[in-house]
């Protein structure tokens, strides 16, 4: 798993500022009651989500099955995300959180095991 380490620090940064902005727009959006922000910040999530999954799947030398397996869960949760944008069905929402859920579990499983 040395590979994950060896992307630029300009994707990290990335990554973190969109992890920042997705709980800025939340938070903003849930306590003044902007649902444009609340929208926003469903985009965001989605959109960090396939992110960090594509730079875990692409990222990695040997590909372990936990980071294979979060990979595919945030890759996955990302997508079900724009899905419920698409089509606000309570359970698309459900089960992009649920991937995403798993598949930073996973993550952690591989690093905790490496």
């Amino acid at each position: 798993m040395s590979g994950l380490y060896e992307a630029s620090d300009g994707v990290y940064r990335a990554i973190f500022f969109g992890i920042v902005l997705y709980f800025v727009l939340f938070g903003y959006g849930t306590i003044a009651g902007v649902g444009l922000a609340i929208l926003a910040s469903q985009f965001v999530f989605g959109v960090v989500a396939v992110a960090v999954g594509t730079l875990l799947y692409t990222q990695a030398d040997n590909v372990e099955p936990a980071i294979l397996g979060a990979s595919i869960c945030l890759v996955v949760g990302g997508t079900l995300q724009f899905a419920f944008l698409l089509a606000p069905f309570p359970i698309l929402d459900r089960a992009s959180s649920i991937a995403v859920f798993v598949g930073i579990g996973l993550y952690i499983l591989a690093v905790w095991l490496e």
